[in-house]
């Protein structure tokens, strides 16, 4: 009888010690997961572009949360309720981050789709399994989480996962996934409020040119990647010809007129890898990059010849890099003093150092 009960309680501390031993690794594990989604976490909060912030997501909820697939589906401005949906990212079973116009094949439109009533506002999240009349997609495996991704109330994008090495949906990693998405949402408004502080920081107010500072900072890096591949650039200075006389004939607000047109006409003018800026006053800079001397006249030439047409008058300066300098510096210098050259021979033209 004390043998059978020793067996019997050797038995049952057996089966105790490997409860005990199976939680310690289940809360190891979780003490890992939790780790590891605190950095991404962190990393997400300090990415500053909103498209970089959802493929940081998109990772997080595979590794460490475990899903095999998450998708991203942007929504779009309003039409009826909810507005168009459409897939945008995806990851599938790995850390590659695509394009995702296919998914939209296999969104299912049955009325009561849970993606339309989480877009909607109906509910702000949903959580369920293949089986239900109600699950996103039609190819959804297991069970899924979507949830929605808010920016001053209104749902910028949905974030759906579905895929999850645990067979019926699990509540820690559910909430964890709204979790995810709402610092994603935050990240994005940090990201949109930083670009647009960044706009207003770099941007000239009158004629949202390229402000001085901004502009000297990009010709700069311009002219490091013109070094690099041994290429050519054109710096130009444009002053507006009598321009004090302008103002006051016919006042600031005219003047401001014509300032605001020449920036057009100098934004029209030029290329989108180009640098356009308003230096000061009445005098703006353009740097044409990575080309070649015989561009670098013609792109000056047509752009004197823009303004004209346009009936503004105005006289350049420009220098070539790296013959007229080797910095933004020297090449300013070098423009300046063909901008005198130009003003000296009647104005409204060019010329170069």
């Amino acid at each position: 009888m004390r043998q059978h009960f020793d067996a019997t309680a050797w038995r049952s501390l057996q089966r105790h010690i490997l409860e005990l031993e199976r939680e310690r690794a289940e809360a190891r594990d979780r003490a890992d997961m939790l780790t590891s989604l605190y950095r991404a976490f962190a990393d997400i909060a300090v990415t500053r572009g909103p498209q970089d912030i959802i493929e940081r997501a998109l990772r997080a909820a595979f590794d460490p949360l475990g899903f095999s697939r998450a998708i991203f589906f942007a929504v779009g401005p309003p039409a009826g309720a909810a507005g168009p949906i459409t897939a945008r990212l995806r990851l599938d079973g790995g850390d590659i981050v695509e394009s995702a116009p296919d998914v939209v094949e296999v969104m299912d439109d049955r009325p009561g789709n849970a993606l339309a009533a989480v877009a909607s506002g109906e509910r702000d999240h949903d959580v369920g399994t293949n089986c239900d009349l109600s699950s996103p997609l039609v190819d959804c495996r297991g069970w899924y989480v979507l949830t929605r991704l808010d920016r001053a109330s209104r749902p910028t994008g949905l974030l759906y996962v579905d895929g999850h090495r645990h067979r019926a949906p699990h509540e820690p990693e559910t909430s964890l996934v709204r979790t995810l998405a709402a610092i994603a949402a935050v990240a994005i408004d940090n990201a949109t409020l930083f670009a647009q502080m960044q706009r207003l920081a770099d941007r000239d107010p009158l004629t949202n040119l390229l402000n001085r500072r901004a502009f000297s900072i990009r010709v700069a890096g311009e002219l490091e990647r013109c070094k690099r591949e041994r290429r050519a650039a054109a710096y130009a200075i444009v002053d507006v010809d009598d321009f004090k006389s302008v103002n006051d004939a016919h006042g600031h607000t005219f003047g401001d007129v014509v300032l605001t047109r020449v920036a057009q006409t100098l934004a029209r003018c030029s290329r989108p890898q180009d640098v356009v800026g308003r230096f000061a006053g009445d005098e703006f800079v353009v740097l044409f990059a990575g080309i070649d001397a015989a561009l670098g006249y013609a792109l000056v030439a047509r752009l004197s010849s823009e303004l004209r047409s346009a009936d503004l008058r105005c006289s350049i300066g420009a220098a070539l890099y790296p013959h007229g300098g080797l910095d933004a510096d020297a090449l300013f210098l070098a423009a300046d003093r063909a901008l005198y050259r130009t003003k000296a021979a009647g104005k409204n033209g060019f010329t170069f150092a």
